[in-house]
């Protein structure tokens, strides 16, 4: 008989003040490729490094803000979606693109904190340390209410966790908490970075902060109901899960842990019932895994007809074997 596998929550939130969260599907056609380099790479330096442009160039720019005002409606916005690709491309190891978006940004709206946040963070990922604290000074000088600066924490402790630098993203972390206590994303995700490096108890505390903050954060409950499921507080691990799905009815991970819970004690009915719902949400190639999982659990319960049965439906979708796999979010 197969052990059951474990199940992997990477929690993947969901915040409007986080740019770098942005797939790379979003950004616009018109957004240059790293490969697309302009002469003295004009486009690789903040602000255009201040050179002068040819008249096509300056004619590309025209009809580059005007397309991008009719795409978002008005400059500002426009600026906001541009610099939401910078820290994008910027998190995800593409800093040539990043700075043509942060140009971009910046030809549309040239007041933008968050223009100048990017120009730095740029900076800083090139070692050009005292550049960038020129350009976070200007930024500061634009950025009301610390908005911009809460976004640029934010994708600077994003791109640390996605180099698994999960020390300097709660750091980074920390100086968002420093300016918003009550900021539920920024707990949610230093809850997840603390599950990362182990630390259940630091874990569960901002996942709890979260999920006392916004009820609403379904993330934040699968997270924490995972952290209890370690500690082998199983009520409250099921209790967490159960109620992520009350908020998402179609949260896959949330019935995959919460069947895992309750098969490792012993409600194998219970277990059951949630992978055969997880088979109704998945794609086909994913179907085997669950119908794996079923037959194990209804030989536990003495029905190996049942076993038997679950056990030749994986043929039925894919060619390839049941077998053990690890489940992402």
């Amino acid at each position: 008989m197969l052990k059951i596998y474990s199940i992997l929550v990477l929690g993947l939130f969901s915040c409007s003040t986080a740019g770098a969260q942005t797939r790379s599907g979003t950004a616009p056609r018109y957004a240059q490729s790293d490969a697309l380099r302009a002469p003295n790479y004009i486009n690789e330096r903040p602000r255009y490094g201040g050179l002068l442009k040819s008249p096509q160039q300056l004619e590309a720019d025209k009809q580059f803000v005007a397309e991008a005002v009719q795409r978002y409606g008005n400059p500002q916005a426009a600026a906001r979606a541009h610099v939401t690709f910078g820290w994008h491309y910027l998190a995800t190891g593409h800093p040539p693109t990043a700075i043509k978006c942060f140009n971009q940004a910046w030809l549309l709206d040239s007041t933008a904190a968050g223009v100048y946040y990017g120009f730095s963070a740029y900076l800083r990922q090139a070692s050009r340390p005292a550049e960038a604290t020129q350009y976070e000074q200007m930024a500061r000088r634009h950025d009301t209410g610390h908005v911009a600066l809460l976004e640029y924490y934010a994708s600077l402790a994003y791109g640390q966790s996605l180099r698994r630098d999960y020390a300097g993203a709660i750091a980074t972390n920390e100086q968002i908490l420093a300016l918003d206590a009550n900021n539920t994303f920024a707990n949610g995700r230093m809850g997840f970075w603390y599950m990362q490096q182990q630390d259940t108890a630091r874990a569960s505390h901002y996942l709890s902060r979260a999920v006392a903050l916004n009820p609403q954060d379904s993330v934040s409950y699968l997270n924490r109901g995972w952290v209890r499921y370690g500690q082998k507080c199983y009520s409250q691990a099921v209790a967490d899960f159960t109620q992520a799905i009350s908020i998402n009815a179609h949260y896959i991970s949330a019935y995959a842990n919460r069947a895992l819970v309750y098969s490792d004690t012993g409600n194998h009915g219970a277990a059951i019932a949630d992978w055969q719902t997880c088979l109704g949400l998945v794609p086909s190639h994913d179907k085997p895994q669950f119908y794996d999982l079923i037959a194990q659990a209804r030989l536990k319960t003495n029905d190996p007809v049942g076993a038997c049965e679950a056990w030749r439906r994986p043929g039925r979708w894919s060619q390839r074997p049941p077998q053990k796999r690890k489940f992402a979010v």
